[in-house]
């Protein structure tokens, strides 16, 4: 069967994307765009050579995280850590299924994930998505990665950077809801730091283009597709510096 890549490129493109052993690292994904994956006969296989690759990488002292959000209370659904469908793609769904126990408890914004800070994660804020102690501000703290397969520099934690600079243009809103719990269901509140207007959308190409431009992100070639990763701190340094001249620089419509 023809193929487009190996964990060989896999573990090259890693390497070449500035991750090391050690590295706390969260994934946006799109595994399919890169095309098919030589001895790859599964969705499930696909997902398990990508961890395993990435932990060689970052070996025992690393973590590997992603996005299991499911904006529960946003819709008003039960949130159930353990069956609550993600719509983050494959890998997240697998992260799912092989560590049911390291989703967060976060209604709207859970992460799952292994390694060694996962226990850390699991502690994070849960009423506030992208506030203090939430999950953002931790992987903050342990200059977390983020890692982008077949997307570009967008990515959620523009929202704590917005947050932690205090952007006029959205606002904390609570959502009442309920979580499922060892079988019981308790009523709980999720705050999310949200906007009103299409103008203030984020804009995740004006994102990709000055993280491509002052070197804030480094992305190559794997099989059909890109992988590009960045530092959250020097994410954050950057946007916050430049939000000092351009606040609106991170909305769809930066001029108003």
């Amino acid at each position: 069967m023809k193929y487009d890549y190996t964990i060989q490129d896999i573990l090259s493109a890693l390497t070449e994307i500035g991750i090391v052993e050690g590295d706390d690292i969260f994934i946006h994904s799109n595994l399919g765009f890169f095309g098919v994956l030589e001895g790859c006969r599964s969705a499930d296989g696909l997902c398990e050579s990508f961890i395993a690759a990435i932990k060689t990488v970052i070996g025992e002292q690393g973590t590997v995280i992603t996005p299991t959000f499911s904006y529960s209370y946003c819709h008003n659904e039960v949130f159930d850590p353990y069956i609550t469908r993600t719509n983050c793609g494959i890998l997240s769904e697998y992260m799912m299924k092989m560590y049911p126990d390291n989703r967060t408890m976060d209604p709207n914004f859970s992460v799952c994930g292994i390694g060694q800070n996962m226990e850390e994660y699991k502690l994070c804020n849960i009423h506030e998505a992208f506030g203090k102690d939430s999950f953002w501000d931790k992987f903050k703290e342990n200059n977390g990665k983020i890692v982008c397969m077949n997307f570009d520099s967008g990515s959620t934690f523009i929202h704590y950077i917005e947050k932690e600079n205090d952007v006029s243009y959205r606002y904390n809103k609570a959502f009442n809801g309920q979580t499922r719990v060892n079988g019981e269901i308790k009523k709980d509140y999720a705050v999310h730091f949200v906007y009103d207007r299409d103008d203030d959308a984020p804009c995740m190409e004006r994102v990709d283009k000055l993280c491509k431009e002052y070197n804030i992100s480094h992305q190559v070639n794997l099989g059909k597709g890109t992988i590009l990763a960045f530092s959250v701190q020097k994410y954050y340094s950057f946007f916050s510096e430049l939000m000092k001249e351009r606040p609106r620089v991170l909305c769809k419509e930066e001029m108003l």
